[in-house]
């Protein structure tokens, strides 16, 4: 079976939040879709708004991951402890280590972020951090052999 999960963020404005994620993670592939009038009338966005401030459906990726995102249409945004975000590397991808490990510099140069927990060799084995950022969300960064992993199971 072909699945795959995409983590779906709302925003109170997305367009602001998009910006942040290409400056803060270095989000790329970034795009964003914003409704034409009868579309926003179905989320209730009042006549006589920008259009094009608002977002109907968007995405980007991380680490080649990918993201989707959109405003959060008819409510308050408030984050959530119950769903963390990880980005979890496989160690044997070297690439992938120095990807993380820019990434992680990058997050700590912004001043930006939240850490819960620094990015670093754990008592366990693995490289993990945890980082909250400026919408609440919480992301986990881990570096561990994907191949121990699954001969565990």
């Amino acid at each position: 079976m072909d699945a795959r999960t995409t983590p779906y963020f709302s925003f109170a404005d997305a367009k602001t939040a998009v910006s942040y994620y290409q400056e803060v993670f270095g989000a790329t592939d970034v795009y964003r879709l914003s409704p034409d009038r009868d579309q926003a009338r179905i989320f209730g966005v009042p006549d006589g708004v920008d259009l094009t401030d608002i977002t109907m459906y968007g995405g980007f990726k991380i680490l080649g991951l990918n993201f989707s995102f959109s405003d959060a249409f008819g409510g308050q945004t408030q984050p959530s402890n119950q769903v963390s975000v990880m980005l979890d590397i496989n160690s044997a991808d070297t690439q992938a280590v120095a990807a993380l490990d820019q990434l992680y510099a990058r997050l700590m140069a912004s001043g930006k972020v939240t850490v819960k927990m620094p990015y670093a060799q754990q008592f366990w084995g693995n490289k993990m951090g945890t980082i909250v950022d400026q919408y609440g969300i919480t992301w986990m960064l881990s570096c561990s052999p994907w191949a121990d992993q699954r001969q565990s199971f």
